[in-house]
């Protein structure tokens, strides 16, 4: 298969992970009503899905390693098919839950499969740029699928949503079948002779973990604002569902510039560079948000526009800078913890794929108990992520300069 219809392929076992999160958003409030249930228990299904897709990722990281990637991926989207109906067929808040549990199984097959493929096919710079494109190209899906979720929904019902996943995985799922190529051939046979590098192994080395550490950091940033953002636009400022639905598309939209721009400045910054310029965006777009309100109290004397839409309007292009930020430090810091390994990419992959959606379950499930989710609720976790990826920075430059100092 030539490179380029295989990052198309990439990308649409990438979507199967945000295609599940984000088009059954702004449909939220109506399953709740339906389902006699509220948001708080349909923000729970949400945090299960990571919950769910994070685990899964250690079980299909090695699996994809010593059995194919092609194989274990057709497994994972039979899986997500299925799952898919039943969650069309839910008639109460637990079977939903059930659903979105399998949902989540299914979808990491794709996601694991998706970066794995990458670094068995593409080295260094080539890989960076592959998973920048690939990310930029999957940054469609959340920008189309509350829309596509939101006009389902109005038309159809909210089970529509669950049947066009469903005959999604059944389009992947044959194109997979009858086009994908094993990549892993070389792997298989290394593994054979070899006990290969273990989760605890990964953990503990210094090149890996960090930027591992700052995948997740990076991760619970935009899901943080993923899971907060209902509450935000449509209870908090009182937006209808297309109208959010538009203001989570703008937000979207940024996640594919910014891996197209990342593209291209690859070509004169190293991914190093880029890492650091990604986690200081979200670190100073986290502090400005968090004085938001009142900034916006000042705007409201220059601009002929009511307080609430000038909040709106502010908030949205913060977000847009942390979602920007976001978006290059995922690409970059996947890419240099792949390069960090020489073999067994799908554990290395489902490993840091675990620790970054057990922190999105974990920021999810947070946020779904907290009585009063606002803005400033927010950009404390966004400063937070920021500082975060700062620190874990630091403390590998100085375990390097100890080791060489060590060395010498």
């Amino acid at each position: 298969m030539k490179k380029q219809y295989l990052i198309l392929m990439l990308v649409a076992m990438g979507c199967l992970a945000s295609l599940s999160t984000d088009i059954y958003l702004p449909a939220m409030p109506d399953i709740a009503n339906d389902l006699n249930s509220n948001m708080a228990m349909v923000q729970i299904t949400l945090a299960l899905f990571f919950g769910t897709f994070a685990i899964g990722q250690l079980f299909y990281g090695p699996l994809s390693d010593n059995l194919g990637r092609r194989n274990v991926l057709l497994a994972g989207i039979a899986i997500f098919g299925f799952s898919a109906l039943l969650c069309a067929k839910a008639t109460s808040i637990e079977t939903l839950m059930v659903g979105r549990f399998f949902l989540g199984l299914g979808a990491c097959a794709g996601a694991v499969s998706a970066f794995a493929i990458c670094r068995d096919v593409y080295e260094k710079t080539e890989l960076t740029k592959a998973i920048a494109i690939v990310s930029a190209t999957i940054g469609v899906a959340p920008l189309m699928a509350p829309i596509i979720g939101a006009l389902l929904n109005e038309l159809y019902g909210w089970q529509s949503i669950f049947y066009f996943l469903a005959i999604y995985a059944l389009i992947l799922f044959l194109w997979v079948l009858a086009l994908l190529p094993e990549t892993n051939s070389h792997n298989l046979n290394f593994t054979q002779k070899e006990l290969g590098i273990g989760y605890i192994r990964l953990l503990l080395d210094a090149n890996y973990f960090p930027y591992m550490m700052i995948n997740a950091a990076a991760f619970v940033a935009l899901f943080a604002f993923i899971a907060s953002s209902p509450v935000i636009f449509m209870e908090h400022w009182q937006l209808t569902e297309y109208q959010f639905s538009l203001c989570f598309a703008f937000n979207a939209i940024w996640l594919i510039v910014a891996n197209s721009m990342l593209s291209l400045a690859l070509k004169k910054y190293s991914t190093e560079s880029m890492l650091k310029a990604g986690y200081i965006m979200i670190f100073i777009a986290g502090i400005c948000m968090l004085v938001s309100r009142d900034i916006a109290k000042y705007i409201v004397y220059f601009v002929n526009l009511d307080n609430t839409t000038v909040e709106i309007i502010l908030f949205s292009s913060l977000m847009a800078v942390v979602t920007m930020g976001v978006a290059i430090v995922l690409s970059t810091s996947m890419s240099l913890l792949l390069q960090s390994i020489k073999q067994q990419f799908g554990k290395a992959v489902a490993l840091a794929g675990f620790v970054r959606f057990s922190c999105g379950f974990a920021i999810t499930f947070f946020i779904s108990q907290i009585e009063r989710v606002n803005v400033a609720t927010l950009a404390i976790i966004i400063i937070t992520c920021g500082a975060t990826c700062l620190l874990v920075m630091v403390f590998r430059k100085q375990t390097q300069a100890t080791l060489l100092s060590v060395a010498k």
